[in-house]
Formats: structure tokens, C-alpha cells, sequence
């Protein structure tokens, strides 16, 4: 929505000026006018392209659970919902979801259901949020239906807070040891090429392939910082690719660790968001269809779609589940079994979801806990080798044992 400048006098005879927002010059005078003003000066602001693209900062998971968490606060605080996106609107700091809450805004007043505008307005969001807008709407429960999605939402980023965080350091000492390994071949290593001169008949394999290397990189520094550049943009190109992350991510399934870390975590959020659902008021068939709206793991969406279709048959869901889902444990299996006897699969399935995102934040810590020797070792097995194959060369050259 524009912003207008404005200058006016009161009453007193007196100058005021300031800013306000609205939809075109004619609202800004009378908006101006019911605040006992007479404005004399009125213009709209218009912000350079450069201070445009300095506020513009990218929306992160973070921004996008708080803005659901905010809309879930003034829902339950009893506020209309074209009232709490103008609200949102006004007071995010963010530039972009600040646009998108006034386009949702537009879109509710041309009679659009809020979870298809957040699906419009809002494609970063994970697929379960706008799915429980769309429950919420149906069974009455919308603000408590955008809570659940939002805690979830802040569970996920502070999972993924932590592993960045933990990941940091051995990410560093990597960059550093990388660094180390390149000036070594550019500075280190051609000056014993030099030393060596025209004696190279007698040199050990690894001394050839090292010295070769270090004498190919310091006479081709363009081309080497070129080739970098091209590999660093390609990994760039396929972190970004959604196709490369999913063929990345079922690769990463299959290994004995981390596949079952993944697998681990998916589960977790699954029950997370079937339970939020139940509770939500979904019946069972709608809870599994918003459960496997959040996955990404193919093996397991085919196994929830698969459970989904014999549910539909008239079977019961841990029977299906335990033939689907191999991965999930037997403890989960018989929590579902129990939850849907005593008729409080919702809680269950929660109860289920609180321990495997335990289990994920314990697994996490130990992997990360190994990731900072595992880079020293690596750096130093690089420099151990370039320094091993620099004495064998020299031993070799000069003839003398060690």
C-alpha cells in the first residue's frame, strides 16, 4: 500500500507533519481530515531502486513461523482476519512478507480462502501449513490448526539452527585446511621441483604426482581459479536444484547412519503433523493425506500412500503401517495400536512425534559431535601426504636413509 508525506495545521493553527498510509491520494486527505487536520501538503513517497534493494532482505523459515505464529496470536485474541493481515502488514519488518500479507489481504476481501492464498503468496512455506489452513477452515479450529503448524515450523529451524551451528567449526577448519593445501601447492611444492631439477627418474610415484600438481597449479593459476569458480558455482546450481537435493537425499537414505537419521526425523514429523491434524478435528484418512503432505523422503510417502489406500479398505492403521513402514520401530507401532483402542490416537501419535525429535536432536549431536576431528583428520592426511611425498623425493634424491 502506498505511503503519502504530509504536511497539515491543526487547529491551534499549529504545523504537523508526518507519514501515513493509503490506498491512493484521495483516502490519504480524508484519512488525514478525521485526525482533525487540514493538510496542505500531501506526496507520495517513492524510495530509490537502491534504498528498495538495500531493505530488501530474504525471508528465512524463521521470519515465516513467526508471521503464522503471529496470525495464529491475533486469531485467538479474537481479531478478524482481514483486520490481522492489515496488522501484519503494518508491523512486519520483513519487505516481502509485509507485501505478501497485503496481498493475502486482497485476495480474502475477493473471497479467497486463506489457505489457497498462502499456497499463492507464500510458496516457500512447507506444504503442511497452508494443508492445516484448509483443516482449520473446515472444522473452525484456524488459529489453533496455524499454532501447531508454527511450532512445528520452529522445531524445524531450530533443528536445523543447531546443526548449522554445530557444523560451523569443522566447516571452518576445513575452509582453513583447504586454504593451507592450495598455498602449499602454489608456494611450497614448486620449490622443490626446482631443487630437484632434471634427477625426476628415481622419485616416488606419490612425489611425481604431488610435485606434477603443485608445478601445473602455480603455472596455471587463471585456469585453476576459473576451474574453482566453475565448481563452486555448480555446487551452488545443485544445492539450489530441487532435483539434485531430492537424488542427494535419497542417496544420503540408503548409508548406514545418516539414512536412518533421516528416516528417523521424517517419521517424527509425520506424526507430528497426523497428530496435529486428529487433534484439529481430521478424521484419519484426511490426517494421513497431511502427513505425507510433509515428507520428503519418496520411500516413505509410497508406504504412507500405500497404508492410506488399505485404511480406506476398512483396515486398521497399525496393521497397514507395520507392513508399510518397515523403518518405523516397534515401540511406535504399539503407542499407535494403543492410541487408536483407547481413542487417543491423536495424543499418541504426538507422544510419538515428541520422541523421535528427541532421538533427532540426540543422533544430531552425535553426528555432529564427530564432524570436527573428522575435518582435522582429512586436512591433516592431505598435508601429511603432499609433506610424506616432499621427504621421499628429497631421501631419494640424495641417497640417504631415514
Amino acid at each position: 500500500m502506498p505511503k503519502f508525506q504530509y504536511k497539515a495545521l491543526r487547529r491551534n493553527g499549529s504545523t504537523v507533519s508526518g507519514e501515513i498510509e493509503a490506498a491512493d491520494q484521495d483516502a490519504a486527505y480524508l484519512a488525514i481530515e478525521k485526525r482533525q487536520l487540514s493538510p496542505f501538503s500531501l506526496v507520495e513517497r517513492r524510495d530509490s531502486p537502491l534504498m528498495n534493494f538495500l531493505r530488501a532482505r530474504k525471508v528465512t523459515r524463521k521470519d515465516q513461523s513467526a508471521f503464522i505464529r503471529q496470525l495464529a496470536t491475533l486469531l485467538k485474541a479474537g481479531v478478524g482476519l482481514l483486520e490481522a493481515m492489515k496488522s501484519l502488514a503494518k508491523s512486519n519488518a520483513n519487505p516481502a512478507l509485509a507485501k505478501c500479507a497485503d496481498a493475502i489481504r486482497s485476495d480474502l476481501r475477493a473471497g479467497q480462502r486463506l489457505s489457497e492464498s498462502l499456497e499463492t503468496h507464500m510458496q516457500d512455506l512447507p506444504r503442511y501449513v497452508p494443508r492445516l489452513a484448509e483443516l482449520g477452515e473446515a472444522t473452525g479450529t484456524l488459529a489453533k490448526a496455524l499454532a501447531d503448524a508454527s511450532e512445528r515450523m520452529e522445531f524445524e529451524d531450530s533443528m536445523r539452527s543447531e546443526i548449522r551451528g554445530a557444523l560451523s567449526y569443522p566447516l571452518f577448519l576445513a575452509g582453513v585446511g583447504g586454504l593451507i593445501v592450495i598455498l602449499m601447492f602454489l608456494f611450497v611444492v614448486p620449490r622443490f621441483d626446482a631443487l630437484i631439477g632434471n634427477h625426476r627418474d628415481n622419485l616416488p610415484a606419490i612425489s611425481k604426482v604431488v610435485i606434477a600438481t603443485g608445478v601445473w597449479m602455480k603455472g596455471h593459476i587463471p585456469l585453476f581459479l576459473a576451474m574453482a569458480g566453475v565448481f563452486t558455482a555448480s555446487a551452488i546450481f545443485m544445492v539450489r536444484n530441487k532435483a539434485v537435493r531430492e537424488w542427494f537425499r535419497s542417496t544420503a537414505e540408503k548409508t548406514p547412519v545418516i539414512g536412518s537419521f533421516l528416516i528417523q526425523s521424517e517419521i517424527g514429523g509425520w506424526a507430528r503433523t497426523m497428530g496435529i491434524a486428529l487433534d484439529n478435528g481430521a478424521d484419519i484418512l484426511t490426517a494421513l493425506r497431511l502427513g505425507s503432505s510433509g515428507l520428503q523422503s519418496r520411500e516413505l510417502k509410497s508406504g504412507i500412500e500405500g497404508a492410506r489406500s488399505e485404511i480406506r479398505a476398512g483396515r486398521n492403521i497399525d496393521e497397514v503401517l507395520e507392513e508399510h513402514l518397515p523403518a518405523m520401530d516397534a515401540l511406535s507401532i504399539d503407542l499407535i495400536r494403543t492410541g487408536r483402542n483407547s481413542g487417543a490416537l491423536a495424543d499418541m501419535l504426538l507422544f510419538v512425534a515428541d520422541t523421535k525429535e528427541k532421538e533427532t536432536r540426540e543422533r544430531a549431536k552425535g553426528l555432529t559431535a564427530i564432524a570436527e576431528p573428522a575435518a582435522i583428520l582429512f586436512i591433516a592426511m592431505i598435508v601429511g601426504t603432499i609433506v610424506l611425498s616432499i621427504v621421499l623425493a628429497m631421501t631419494s634424491l640424495y641417497d640417504f636413509d631415514i
